[in-house]
């Protein structure tokens, strides 16, 4: 059976199935990317996390180390509210008094409350949250340990 159809017919045929492979291979091809960029993504939320609550984590020592050291001082009251672990019932006092600071704890991010925390522990205290060690003074603090972040003892 013979098909009637014009010179470069076939021309024409193979031509459309060639922009029809590679309409293809474009849509294959994007979504590929849009797939790569969503897994990307992904990554990054997961790391941001992880990063917060380490920094969460490291926040919590800090109170806790500072809290301990200043009673070790006989410091009965902490500098600011936060720079201590807080109890559930002192938690919820303050949920129902609330005191007008100079500025609440909350404007402050996890972050910065953990430097702002750590420059106590170092400059009051000679003490390195990451070293977990107290120095004997200040040209042994900046000697022997690496740094004021968590960063810098990697």
């Amino acid at each position: 059976m013979f098909r009637k159809s014009g010179i470069g017919h076939e021309t024409f045929l193979k031509r459309k199935a060639d922009e029809k492979l590679e309409n293809y291979r474009r849509k294959i091809h994007m979504k590929n990317q849009a797939e790569e960029k969503a897994a990307e993504q992904f990554r990054m939320r997961l790391k941001n996390k992880q990063d917060e609550m380490k920094l969460e984590g490291d926040l919590r020592r800090s109170q806790r180390a500072c809290q301990q050291l200043d009673t070790q001082k006989n410091i009965q009251v902490p500098r600011e509210a936060w720079y201590w672990l807080r109890s559930e019932e002192e938690t919820e006092e303050e949920e129902e008094d609330e005191d007008e600071d100079e500025y609440k704890s909350e404007d402050l991010s996890v972050l910065e409350k953990l430097q702002i925390l750590t420059s106590y522990l170092r400059e009051e205290h000679l003490y390195c949250i990451w070293c977990g060690t107290a120095y004997e003074d200040k040209e042994d603090l900046s000697s022997n340990c690496p740094g004021p972040t968590s960063a810098d003892h990697d």
